[in-house]
C-alpha cells in the first residue's frame, strides 16, 4: 500500500522523503500543503518534529489500519492540528478525524486508484444522483389505483377493496394468491394512502441510490409480499396496503447504513431505528393497523439488504489499491 502511494506521488511530482521510523512525507512545489503517511502500528511521536521543519500550512495524515479500525484510536492520534484519515484496510473505510466534509484524500486515493495525476486543491464534482424511476413509478400507481377505487365506489367499501384485490384470507387459500401481490397497491382511505405515499416519497429515492434501480425494485417487491404473506399466515382480518414494502426499505436500509460505520456515526442508523419501534410501537397500540404485515416486510427488506450486502459483510483476504 504504502509503495503504490509513494510511486503514484513521485510520477505526479511530488517529493517523498522518509521520516521518523517507517511513515513518509510528501510535498509539492506547486501546492502549499503536505501529506504523512503510514501504519497505525509504526506511528512515532518524532513525527511532528520532523515535519515542523517544514514551512507548510496544512497537512493531512493517512494512517492504514491493516487489522480494522477501533474508534479508541482517536483518543491516542498523536498529530495536533493535523487533519487525520484512519483507513480501515479490512472493510475500506475510511474515517476523518477530526470530521469533515472535505474530500481532498478520498479524492486523491481515487486519483491513485485510477492512474491520473494526484492533486489535492482541486475538488472533483461529486456524481449526481441517479434518477429514482422505480420510486416515481411506484408512486404513480398507488395513486391511479386509489382513484380508480374511488370511482368504483370509495377505497373504504369492502366489496370494492375485495374486487380490487385486498388480502382475504379465505378467498387466498381458496387458489387467488395473487392477492398477496395486489394487496401491496390498494390502500383503505386518503390518510392511508397519505401516510404511505409520503413515507415512500421520503425513503424511496434514498434507497434506490443505495442499491441500485434493480435491487430496490426487488427489496421493495419481495418486502410487500413478506408483509402479505406474514399478514396472511398470523392476522385473519382483511388488509391492504403498501406499508410492508415501506418497512422493507427501512430494514434494507438500515443494514446499509450498518455496514458503513462512517454513515453509521452521523446518527442516520439510529434516527431508522426510531422510526421502526414508532412505527411497530404504533401499530400494536392502534387497533386496526396490520402490524403482522409491518414485520414480515421488515424482516424481508432486512434480509434482502444482507443477501445484496453479502460481499461487503466478508472480510476480504488482502486489501490492495490498483
Amino acid at each position: 500500500m504504502v509503495e503504490v502511494i509513494i510511486d503514484s506521488l513521485k510520477r505526479s511530482g511530488w517529493n517523498v522523503g522518509t521520516l521518523a521510523g517507517n511513515w513518509f512525507c510528501a510535498v509539492s512545489d506547486t501546492q502549499p500543503r503536505g501529506l504523512i503517511f503510514g501504519y497505525l502500528n509504526e506511528m512515532s511521536d518524532d513525527v511532528m518534529a520532523k515535519i515542523s521543519e517544514f514551512n507548510i500550512p496544512i497537512w493531512d495524515a493517512i494512517v492504514f489500519c491493516p487489522t480494522g479500525f477501533d474508534s479508541a484510536q482517536l483518543k491516542k492520534h498523536r498529530f495536533p492540528g493535523i487533519q487525520l484519515w484512519y483507513w480501515d484496510l479490512e472493510m475500506g473505510n475510511l474515517f476523518p478525524f477530526p470530521p469533515t466534509k472535505k474530500r481532498d484524500i478520498p479524492n486523491m486515493l481515487q486519483q491513485i486508484a485510477s492512474g491520473t495525476p494526484i492533486t489535492l486543491n482541486v475538488e472533483p464534482q461529486l456524481p449526481k444522483l441517479s434518477t429514482p424511476y422505480f420510486t416515481y413509478v411506484l408512486l404513480g400507481i398507488n395513486v391511479i389505483v386509489f382513484l380508480l377505487m374511488t370511482l368504483a365506489g370509495g377505497s373504504t367499501n369492502p366489496d370494492v377493496l375485495i374486487t380490487f384485490g385486498a388480502k382475504v384470507n379465505s378467498l387466498i387459500q381458496a387458489g387467488q394468491v395473487w392477492r398477496l401481490l395486489t394487496s401491496m397497491f390498494i390502500h383503505i382511505g386518503i390518510l392511508h394512502l397519505a401516510f404511505n405515499l409520503y413515507a415512500l416519497w421520503a425513503l424511496g429515492p434514498v434507497t434506490e441510490q443505495s442499491y441500485g434501480h434493480g435491487k430496490y425494485f426487488a427489496i421493495y417487491m419481495l418486502s410487500g409480499l413478506g408483509g402479505s404473506l406474514a399478514s396472511f399466515l398470523f392476522s385473519p382480518a382483511l388488509s391492504a396496503g403498501a406499508s410492508g414494502a415501506i418497512m422493507g426499505l427501512l430494514g434494507a436500509q438500515l443494514l446499509f447504513i450498518y455496514k458503513r460505520p462512517y454513515l453509521w456515526k452521523t446518527g442516520l442508523g439510529m434516527n431508522l431505528v426510531i422510526v421502526i419501534l414508532v412505527n411497530l410501537g404504533f401499530g400494536f397500540w392502534q387497533p386496526g393497523i396490520d402490524n403482522f404485515a409491518h414485520l414480515g416486510g421488515l424482516f424481508t427488506g432486512m434480509l434482502m439488504g444482507l443477501i445484496f450486502s453479502w460481499k461487503t459483510f466478508a472480510k476480504p483476504k488482502s486489501t490492495k489499491l490498483s
